[in-house]
Parts: structure tokens; C-alpha cells; sequence
């Protein structure tokens, strides 16, 4: 229970943070852009590295890159110990986190954001509607299915994680960091406790099932028909 409690941060912060971005890239490359299209090669390339490898490239740039920035430009932000503290640890695989996650939920925004009639874009603009009233009243609406589908995987993707987070931090500084995939690993094979681990393992699915089930409810009450 208190790992639920320390860890949940994590899953909240990093499923919005991982959406927000996600949309905005896909709202910003689905402009007129020349580069769009290697831009969206280039945002999407870091889902396909694997995630311990994907974790110790930024083990390195947050002990040893960081650090020699800091050394250069004297910012208070490079010298921050990035993975020896509870917080900045935590922020650490956030950041990661949205890194690999947003470039995949990119390419889901942009196909929902291609489908959105462009008859109502054109009229809302006609009607004077802001960009922001355009978004929240004409867009949202229509690319539900795509925020139930993201929503769903990035949540899941944020309970699953484990890869990241061992090569990133181990769960420590004093398992401030570890997450729930990682707990179940080091309580079966590194405690040795297989029966305890099993039975975290089973509520674990459950929290997963539950969460998931109740997210892909109630977006899917929000969803409407073009």
C-alpha cells in the first residue's frame, strides 16, 4: 500500500505530461510544415529503442552530460543531482518516460487529428472561434477514441514500468523511485520471496484492470460522432 502511495505520482504526472506532449506534437505537425515529416521520424525514433539501453543513455547524460553543462554554464538546473535525489530522481524518469512515450502517441493524435473534418475547422474560424475554442469545442470532441486509446497505453505503459526504471535509478535513492513492476521483480528473485511476489503480481493486474477499465469507461461516455 505505501508503495502505491509513493509511486502514484509517477503514474499521473507521467500519463498526462506523456499526453500533453504527444498532442502537441501531433497539433504541430499536422500544420503545413516542410521538415513535418522528418520531424515526426525523428520524435517517434525514440519508442523503438529499448528501454534498458534507452535508460543507461540517459543515465550517462544525466551524470556525466549534465554535469560538465553545469560545470560550463554555472545553471542551477545541470548541477541538480538528477538521480541521487528523491525528487529530481523521480522528475528523471518522467522526463525519460515522456521522451520514449510521446512520439507514439504522436502518430496516434495525428491520424485522429487527419480524420477531423476539415468543414468545421473552417467554419468555427469563419465564426471567429480562437484556437483554444477551436480545440476544447470542435477537436476534443472529435478525437476521443484517440485520448481513450492514449490514455489507455500510456497508463498502462506507466504501471508496466520496469526496464527504465532499473536502468535508470534501480528504484533508489532508499526505493524512493521504485516503481510497482520493480518491487514485484526484487521481492521474487532478489528476496526470494516467490509466494509474496505472486501474490503482489495478482494485485497488481487487478489495480492495472480496474484502473484501466474505469479510464476507458468514462472517456468513452465523452466520445461523439463527426
Amino acid at each position: 500500500m505505501a508503495l502505491v502511495l509513493v509511486y502514484g505520482p509517477l503514474h499521473r504526472r507521467g500519463v498526462l505530461i506523456t499526453n500533453i506532449v504527444g498532442f502537441l506534437l501531433a497539433f504541430l505537425l499536422t500544420r503545413p510544415l516542410k521538415l513535418r515529416n522528418m520531424l515526426r521520424t525523428v520524435f517517434f525514433m525514440p519508442n523503438v529503442i529499448g528501454g534498458l539501453l534507452l535508460g543507461f543513455i540517459w543515465q550517462f547524460i544525466f551524470v556525466k552530460g549534465f554535469a560538465a553543462v553545469g560545470d560550463i554554464t554555472h545553471l542551477p538546473f545541470f548541477q541538480l543531482p538528477w538521480l541521487g535525489d528523491e525528487t529530481t530522481g523521480f522528475w528523471g524518469i518522467v522526463i525519460v518516460f515522456t521522451w520514449q512515450a510521446a512520439g507514439y502517441l504522436m502518430v496516434i493524435y495525428i491520424a485522429a487529428l487527419s480524420n477531423v473534418p476539415k468543414e468545421l475547422i473552417e467554419a468555427a474560424r469563419i465564426d471567429g472561434a480562437s484556437v483554444g475554442q477551436m480545440l476544447r469545442n470542435v477537436i476534443f470532441p472529435l478525437i476521443m477514441p484517440a485520448v481513450t486509446v492514449c490514455l489507455f497505453l500510456a497508463i498502462s505503459w506507466s504501471f508496466k514500468m520496469f526496464d527504465l526504471n532499473l536502468s535508470l535509478t534501480k528504484g533508489g535513492p532508499f526505493r524512493s523511485t521504485e516503481s510497482l513492476a520493480l518491487n514485484i521483480y526484487n521481492e521474487a528473485f532478489q528476496n526470494n520471496r516467490y509466494g509474496l511476489g505472486t501474490a503482489k503480481a495478482l494485485l497488481f493486474f487487478l489495480i492495472v484492470a480496474i484502473v484501466t477499465s474505469i479510464q476507458v469507461r468514462i472517456t468513452k461516455s465523452k466520445e461523439v460522432e463527426a
